[in-house]
């Protein structure tokens, strides 16, 4: 019989094993994700495995996160590790387990998850929808501007620490679903060895930071990689001290891989707009409580809306919700109305697509046009974005 059951002390092995086979790495890899010593972000309570004949066969992790919504953080379930050995796949199991976390998920009042996904459309089964999306850029030395104001970069040291969590988390809550990271995050992430940082400090103040990996030589070009994991400016002259810095590489050798989030493109400030750059889908948001995640909204339109909202995999989140004057309420209290899958809700809800371009392929509809407009005050179309470290 297949029991779904919470880790157990002893399930390091076996859920090691798993990982490697399903996904393959090295073991010292995924004996670190599942310690708490070395994993800041883990929560053993929430790793949920599926357990058959005595054997551990599948498993997911819940990490208790939080992501900003409107400057604030809130609560945030990210799915990781959504693993089954690969002689036992197609048996339901991970139906199983993405049915049971969202199940915690609710009992735990987290409103919101995350994950990223292998196939988006396994996820939309769950009520799980794209709702992030970032720039892709591969890129020359040559191709960035210099600056002299890279004479104010310098290797990181420790107490910088501080400096940049503050300049990440002002960053962070300008973009809906950015993570908020803790110290213990920070501490991992800067620890790894294949990780390095560049600080740009100015009159006494660190302004910017760049975290990086460079590869190792390979047999074709470009010849090593320059790989920026992050990349943050708090003034345009930081900025510039960053560009340039990957400016300064040796053009014979690097090419430069980085991301930027869809509202921030780079290649308009670039010497040439001609770049490699492509729109790289990212992270799926699910509504795991609709009432709960439309509390977390201070938007007050001009007078309050009805939202219908269906959901065939959270019977509960199903209905209509009033939402005006800063409050939610359940039941229908105002005549105007928009009908929608928890799915768009989720999409909106993150800014990551407008009102006006879900209505026009026919995903809302509406009572009247007047509604779209209230719900256009509701779901202003954002930026969303989750940093390169705070993928899962």
């Amino acid at each position: 019989m297949m029991k779904l059951r919470r880790y157990l002390e002893g399930d390091m092995d076996a859920l090691t094993r798993v990982g490697v086979a399903a996904f393959g790495g090295r073991i010292s890899d995924w004996e670190q994700n599942f310690d708490p010593a070395q994993n800041a972000r883990l929560d053993l309570e929430q790793v949920h495995v599926i357990e058959e004949d005595g054997e551990v066969r599948a498993s997911t992790t819940v990490l208790p996160l939080e992501s900003f919504v409107e400057g604030e953080p809130h609560q945030m379930g990210g799915i990781a590790a959504v693993m089954v050995h690969p002689a036992y796949r197609r048996r339901g199991y991970a139906g199983e387990l993405m049915r049971a976390v969202l199940r915690d998920m609710r009992e735990r009042g987290v409103s919101l998850s995350l994950l990223a996904p292998f196939a988006h459309a396994f996820y939309r089964i769950f009520g799980y929808e794209l709702a992030t999306e970032a720039i892709e850029y591969r890129l020359k030395p040559a191709d960035l501007p210099t600056s002299p104001e890279q004479s104010h970069l310098r290797a990181y040291r420790q107490e910088d620490l501080s400096s940049l969590m503050d300049l990440y988390e002002a960053e962070a809550k300008g973009h809906t679903l950015s993570v908020r990271r803790s110290e213990g995050h920070w501490k991992t992430s800067l620890s790894k060895k294949d990780t390095d940082v560049a600080v740009y400090e100015r009159d006494g103040d660190v302004e910017g930071y760049i975290l990086y990996k460079i590869s190792g030589w390979q047999d074709r070009d470009p010849r090593r990689t320059l790989s920026v994991d992050e990349i943050v400016a708090a003034t345009p002259r930081a900025r510039e001290a960053l560009l340039s810095f990957m400016a300064g590489l040796d053009p014979l050798v690097f090419g430069i891989k980085l991301y930027t989030p869809r509202g921030e493109p780079l290649h308009p400030y670039l010497r040439s707009s001609h770049v490699d750059a492509k729109i790289e889908p990212d992270q799926m948001l699910r509504l795991v409580d609709v009432e709960g995640a439309l509390g977390y909204l201070e938007r007050v339109p001009e007078a309050p809306l009805v939202l219908d909202i269906s959901d065939d995999v959270i019977p509960e989140n199903s209905g209509e919700y009033t939402v005006g004057d800063g409050k939610v309420f359940r039941g229908a209290e105002a005549a105007e109305s928009v009908s929608l899958d928890v799915r768009q809700l989720a999409q909106l809800y993150a800014g990551y697509l407008s009102v006006r371009s879900l209505a026009r392929h026919g995903l809302i509809k509406a009572s009247l046009p007047e509604a779209l407009e209230l719900l256009e005050a509701l779901f202003p179309q954002g930026d969303p974005w989750l940093y390169g470290p705070d993928h899962f």
